[in-house]
């Protein structure tokens, strides 16, 4: 029985040995591998096992198998072999010794130009080779562009393409190709052309030189919709003009606009490398984690108001620090503190120099099961602010002064004097008049109430 589970040690056709995986897809694994016949390595596509003996799977893989033979050229991964294994395909390519495009991409890195119109002109070959082939990609993104370490471009995965002539396996409605490089004719259910993989290429230019895709959505066919829609975003303002207006005219909504294959654009490219005066030979690029670049420190998170008090507050030092005087050194004016009920500890200060805590002793003038509040030492003797409220007290309830009872005297002497007077002529008219008097009290009643406001 043939071997269907896919692992190291296994043969594909009796001929390539499966060493170690490299990458895992959606339809297939791809696996580094060795020729037994001539020694070489290579890479090895394979299906996965939970898709064996489906056909359509298999058809997709045949398909791959011949347009990438059909399309032949120095910037495209090479087919060497293809068959299959009780319903299982594979086929066999070079082995690429190089990164894909996305990790010199990876978190918002730009390329500069010079990095990347060389990339873009080796593209613009593949494509222009795969075109005279008559096969149309259908996937054109970073992912499908290795990179070798001498800067050299290889175009990869052909299992989405399609050439005339050949049995079309997507169902009605569908479309293929991965939405955030889709050209506005495919999204609107047109035929695959290559003048759509050149789009494609546009949006891949874009990404590496803003750092960012032009069109974002929160669904695939959102996405799909705002190539059709929206208008290409401005690209940064470092990026020179020429080279920014062939991206624009690459994402033209109208294919007709565009440059009409791969051929045509790798011309232009080279004319903007030399206004821009640079060159179109292969240059090795550099991963971002390695670029050399100085990295820029993380602001610091700003700090608690705890953390901030800490800071500027430290711990008082042991000479500093609230300690209880000896007892043969405390003045007999002084009495000893009160426990307190506070479950803080008192510090003293150590032989070793640093504060240490002490535990609370009852006074001999304190006892809080007598119905006393009991007054903590910190309280009584190191608090400023506890004595500074005291002062202020005192302060506002000062004995009043020498002038404030002279003038009560006077008044209680001039009232009783109305209040004779009065007496006396009433025993003389027989009606008696207390307005004086009620004046005389009403006045004194003014004069407190000034002194005390």
């Amino acid at each position: 029985m043939v071997e269907t589970s896919n692992r190291a040690g296994r043969l594909l056709g009796g001929r390539y040995m499966l060493l170690s995986m490299i990458a895992r897809g959606g339809m297939g694994e791809v696996w580094k591998a060795r020729d037994q016949v001539t020694g070489a390595m290579v890479a090895a596509k394979v299906l996965r096992p939970e898709l064996t003996g489906e056909e359509i799977s298999l058809s997709r893989l045949r398909l791959e198998a011949q347009n990438a033979m059909r399309a032949k050229h120095p910037n495209i991964a090479a087919v060497l072999d293809s068959g299959e294994d009780s319903g299982q395909g594979w086929l066999i390519m070079e082995l690429v010794k190089g990164r894909p495009l996305t990790e010199y991409m990876g978190n918002g890195k730009r390329l500069t130009a010079q990095e990347l119109v060389p990339l873009l002109i080796q593209t613009a070959y593949a494509l222009d080779a795969a075109s005279r082939a008559d096969v149309v990609h259908r996937d054109i993104k970073p992912a499908n562009i290795m990179v070798t370490p001498e800067g050299k471009v290889k175009l990869t995965d052909f299992g989405v393409s399609f050439a005339d002539g050949q049995a079309n396996l997507t169902a009605a409605g569908m479309v293929m190709g991965t939405a955030q490089y889709l050209p506005p004719e495919q999204a609107l259910g047109k035929a695959a052309t290559p003048v759509g993989d050149l789009y494609a290429l546009g949006v891949v230019a874009y990404e590496a030189l803003a750092g960012e895709r032009p069109f974002t959505g929160k669904s695939q066919v959102d996405i799909a919709f705002a190539h059709v829609k929206e208008p290409v975003p401005a690209l940064p303002a470092d990026v020179a003009e020429p080279l920014a207006k062939l991206v624009y005219q690459l994402l033209e909504k109208e294919p007709e606009k565009r440059p009409q294959t791969g051929a045509a654009l790798a011309r232009l490219l080279i004319q903007v490398s030399e206004q821009l005066h640079l060159g179109t030979s292969a240059n090795p690029l550099l991963l971002p984690s390695s670029s050399g670049a100085i990295p820029v420190e993380a602001p610091a998170k700003a700090a608690s108001p705890e953390a901030l008090t800490e800071a500027v507050s430290p711990p008082p030092p042991a000479s500093l620090a609230p300690q209880e005087p000896p007892a043969q050194e405390t003045p007999a004016s002084v009495s000893t503190p009160a426990p307190t009920s506070d479950p803080r500890p008192v510090w003293r200060a150590t032989g070793s120099g640093s504060p240490q805590p002490e535990p609370l002793r009852r006074g001999a003038t304190g006892n809080s099961a007598a119905g006393k509040r009991p007054v903590s030492r910190q309280g009584s003797r190191t608090n400023p602010v506890s004595r500074k409220g005291s002062r202020k007290r005192q302060v506002n309830q000062k004995p009043r002064s020498w002038k404030f009872w002279v003038t009560i005297i006077v008044l209680v002497a001039v009232a009783i004097f109305w209040f004779i007077v009065n007496q006396f002529s009433a025993r003389n008219d027989g009606e008696a008049d207390f307005g004086a008097p009620k004046a005389g009290l009403e006045l004194l009643q003014q004069i407190q109430e000034v002194h005390y406001a």
